[in-house]
């Protein structure tokens, strides 16, 4: 999403443009922020681990997922199975902040890194768009709400290589780019946040489903957007056993199943003077039954 802020962004409005990005005379070279400079950066970061030969599993979230799936249609031989949680590419609604964004995004995004005030942003607010999406966990909330403080009012550039993200990435017509990919038969993993609703599974999830010819999807419920937080345990496992099938395995004679949601373990209450010692007992009250008692322990 841009908040690595590396390189900075190249403001040529040239489409498809490469020429400005790697030859500038005025510095290093910048970049497009476009899906083609996210592929690049994942060929040369494979290339980096010497894993330009070998083919590799991907997995990627949201933005992410949408580069793995550009990436496995690029570069076809070098997917061995794919898993992709709420890949971006179709989205249902375009907001009026896109049209605006089209339309000064010469201007906007060179001066965003000046113009930016922290009254624009408030935690209250963050929070509640984050609980909108189903994120209720506080640790989870306080943490996004610091990486998002420090990566956009500390670091320099994060808001201009953000917009140019927003205004470069084709976020609502991808999906022939989808079915480009999806012609290949590894085995694809499609993972998605019940309570989405930026990428809303009902209709969404499905249509990204059709796209590819082996995949299975794979729905969390309770989940939001980024489902890998708000339930950790369910998305890693089930990507773990994905992992575990053979590279040609047919996901319709594979099933994953998604494993169950950790049982919270309810708190034992202090024993009462006059009850069994350590049974936390009031005294006079019956012992829980056999079912009851089982349920208490886990």
């Amino acid at each position: 999403h841009g908040l690595s802020n590396a390189p900075k962004v190249d403001l040529c409005p040239a489409t498809g443009c490469r020429r400005c990005s790697e030859t500038m005379c005025c510095g290093a070279p910048r970049g497009r922020y476009d899906l083609q400079f996210f592929v690049d950066q994942t060929d040369e970061l494979l290339s980096m681990l010497g894993l330009e030969e070998e083919a590799v599993n991907l997995v990627g979230f949201s933005l992410g997922g949408t580069i793995a799936i550009a990436f496995s249609q690029r570069f076809p031989a070098r997917v061995k199975r794919l898993v992709a949680i709420s890949p971006a590419g179709c989205l249902p609604k375009v907001p009026m902040s896109y049209y605006f964004l089209k339309a000064v995004w010469c201007c906007l995004i060179p001066l965003a890194p000046h113009v930016l005030c922290t009254c624009l942003y408030k935690r209250e607010r963050f929070e509640k768009s984050l609980r909108g999406e189903g994120h209720a966990d506080p640790e989870v909330v306080t943490n996004l709400w610091s990486r998002f403080v420090w990566q956009l009012y500390v670091k320099r550039g994060v808001a201009s290589a953000t917009l140019a993200i927003c205004h470069r990435i084709p976020w609502f017509t991808l999906k022939p780019l989808f079915k480009d990919a999806g012609r290949h038969k590894r085995p694809v993993l499609l993972l998605w946040g019940e309570k989405d609703a930026l990428n809303p599974p009902a209709t969404v999830a499905a249509e990204v489903k059709s796209c590819f010819q082996n995949a299975q999807l794979l729905v969390v419920p309770g989940a939001g957007h980024i489902a890998l937080c708000d339930r950790p345990r369910q998305v890693v496992l089930s990507i773990l056993a994905f992992l575990r099938l053979p590279p040609a395995a047919r996901m319709d004679a594979n099933e994953i199943k998604l494993p169950a949601a950790p049982v919270r373990a309810v708190p034992r209450r202090p024993s009462t003077p006059g009850g069994p010692q350590g049974s936390g007992t009031p005294p006079g009250s019956a012992p829980l039954s056999g079912s009851c008692a089982a349920s208490a322990a886990q």
